[in-house]
């Protein structure tokens, strides 16, 4: 019922919904609101990486649809990942830049305006993509958003994130008090190192907020806002 409740909520909202596919078969879900309006892009990146779903991007685009699509203020594109293809491969890499180019073609998406959020999994997948292909993307990244992640979950499967790789870069980080994965004394830690390297932090915490997304709602709905702030 509740993915029905979701699909309903995207097709009766003002966006236009699309589905890209990837070489590889993997799904992407991309949405643009309606209207001749010129819009920057959210590279959405799902968590829950264990439930091994290659086309999980189309259901997290319909899920934030549900959440932000009548805000106006931005396009969405939704790539999937799984634990063979993480967010912080290079495979996720490759795939992800080649969407944003395919994306930023559409009508009524501006390429050149980019974000990249996400939650848990997705959120240190935001990092480390934004961080890796900034030498690509340059100025076109225009901030980072995430949730309920830590890049210290990186080590243990073999890869690192600099806070340094994203200095200059606007960063909007949020953390639960109650998070049972990620400790937020950890985060703070993570909070400190990346003022010091000089990245641009607006961090967000709830004394009360677990790990999932819902815990989150109240701020999870000023993401809009913020992103028309960074993004003029």
């Amino acid at each position: 019922m509740n993915s029905l409740l979701l699909l309903l909520a995207l097709f009766s909202s003002p966006l236009r919904t699309d589905t890209l596919h990837s070489p590889d078969g993997s799904g992407t879900g991309l949405w643009v609101p309606a209207g001749n309006g010129h819009h920057p892009l959210v590279i959405w990146l799902h968590g829950g990486l264990g439930a091994n779903n290659p086309q999980k991007g189309i259901a997290a685009a319909s899920n934030m649809a549900a959440t932000w699509g009548d805000s106006g203020a931005f396009a969405l594109l939704a790539p999937s990942a799984w634990p063979a293809a993480p967010w912080w491969s290079d495979d996720a890499a490759v795939r992800v830049a080649q969407l944003i180019d395919s994306a930023s073609h559409k009508p009524g998406v501006d390429g050149t305006r980019l974000i990249f959020a996400g939650v848990s999994d997705g959120g240190i997948g935001a990092l480390w993509l934004a961080a890796r292909l900034r030498s690509r993307l340059g100025k076109r990244i225009k901030g980072v958003a995430v949730w309920s992640c830590d890049p210290d979950v990186l080590t243990s499967q073999g890869g690192t994130w600099t806070p340094k790789a994203l200095k200059g870069v606007p960063v909007r980080w949020t953390a639960g008090g109650k998070d049972h994965l990620f400790p937020l004394e950890q985060i703070h830690g993570w909070w400190a190192r990346c003022a010091k390297e000089g990245l641009v932090i607006e961090t967000h915490e709830d004394p009360e907020a677990d790990h999932d997304l819902m815990f989150h709602k109240l701020d999870v709905a000023k993401f809009p806002a913020w992103t028309r702030r960074i993004v003029k």
